[in-house]
This record gives structure tokens, sequence and C-alpha cells, in this order.
């Protein structure tokens, strides 16, 4: 499929979630940052099933320009196809003309960058109540000069959120715990150093994952590493501010 076509799709995808937005009115979650994204993502989502609350997240890794839009409305790809992304398209169109549209309460979706102002372009299609900021690293080094023109792009996310929001910051990066100073809503950081609000201490392996404590209350997950206890932290975090 060529670019043109590519971009025809893209800007119908958009004017589509939108649409789909403006109808279902869901409480917006968008994790972004260079790691630990869908481990997030994965925890909140759980954490609001526990709770019964009627949330989803994006699908596979459906999180930039048509990702994103698909994530929404809850699509597959048409991948190469273009009789596959024209079905898609009236699939969508479908949806947004439905009476009794599907509603969905907490959309949890990963937003992912690789070149400046792709930010600008993604906050067009959906903005937060919440964000949650992981880290800045130079994954995509090919089209950014350094790691302070990447914190440029999360500085606009955090522009986004509303003064009733709330912003989730990684305590443990700098770079992004010194984006707090451009929120007019509440912040919060998470972490594993002294100082975050929500810090994981006492972190032991055990047989069938790891446990620790947050805020006092002890926690299991049946998962190893830290991006894991980071994705734990910011669901705790979350389901105990927010939601």
């Amino acid at each position: 499929m060529n670019n043109f076509l590519k971009k025809i799709i893209q800007f119908i995808l958009k004017w589509l979630a939108k649409i789909y937005l403006w109808r279902t009115r869901p409480y917006v979650v968008i994790i972004a940052g260079t790691t630990s994204r869908h481990w997030i993502k994965e925890a909140i989502i759980k954490e609001l099933k526990n709770k019964g609350l009627n949330s989803r997240g994006n699908r596979k890794n459906f999180n930039a320009e048509i990702g994103l839009p698909l994530s929404i409305l809850n699509l597959p790809s048409g991948e190469g196809s273009f009789s596959s992304w024209l079905k898609i398209i009236l699939q969508a169109i479908k949806l947004i003309t439905n009476y009794q549209l599907p509603i969905t309460n907490y959309l949890i979706l990963e937003m992912a960058i690789d070149r400046p102002e792709d930010m600008n372009y993604l906050l067009s299609i959906v903005r937060p109540n919440i964000a949650i900021l992981t880290t800045i690293t130079m994954i995509y080094r090919e089209n950014f000069e350094d790691l302070s023109e990447i914190a440029l792009e999360y500085r606009k996310l955090v522009r986004a959120l509303p003064k009733d929001g709330l912003l989730l910051l990684n305590f443990d990066d700098q770079r992004m715990r010194d984006l707090a100073k451009f929120a007019s809503c509440r912040v919060l950081t998470c972490g594993l150093s002294d100082g975050a609000d929500y810090q994981a201490k006492n972190i032991k392996k055990i047989t069938a994952g790891q446990q620790f404590e947050i805020k006092g209350v002890p926690v299991k997950i049946n998962r190893f590493g830290n991006h894991h206890v980071y994705a734990k932290i910011a669901a705790y975090a979350i389901r105990s501010e927010k939601i």
C-alpha cells in the first residue's frame, strides 16, 4: 500500500476515533515513555477489572498514528491490504453510528513516539485524564538529537492534562521528575527510591515471583523483574488516588 493511501486511511481513522470518543466520553489514562508501557497498562486494567470496572487497552502494539485510533475503536489492522482497510473503515462507521454504541468506561492507552512532533498528532486524537510517564531513553536515537529533545515531546502530554487530572511520574528518572513543573494538575511520583509518593520497599524474590510493600501494604506479584514492580506501583497508585 503506497504512502498516499496510508495517509488517507490515517486521516479517516483519526476522525472516526474522535467521533467515538465524543460519543462515549471514556475516562482516558495514557501511558508514555520509552519503557514498561505494556506492563503498566496490563497492571492497571487488571486492577480495574478486579473492581468490576469496564476497561480495555491497546490492541497488541497499536500505539502510534494508525494504531492508536484502531485501539480506541477496538478494531484490527488491515496490514498492507487496501480491501482489508476498507472493510475496517466500514466497520468503524457502523460502530460509531450504532444507536446502542458499546461503552467502555476506562480506556488505558499506550502512546508511543519515535520522532519530533509525534505527540502533537497523537494528542489531536485523544486527550488524557491521567498521564503516566515512565522513562526517557535514547531508544529512538536516530530521530532525536538527545534526551532533552525527547523530554520536550513528553512535556506536551503533561500540558495537555486538565486541572482536575493527575500526572504520575517515575521518581527514579530525573528527566521525568523535572516535567512536574509543567503540570497544572496534581502530580504524584512512584518508584523504588526514597522520596517517591508511592515507593516499593523491601523487595524480595519468592518462589512464585516477588513480594514488597507499598505504603506499608504487603504486595505479591507472580512475575520477576523491576519493570513488573514499577507496573504494580503505578497501578496501585492510580487505583488508590483516582479510580
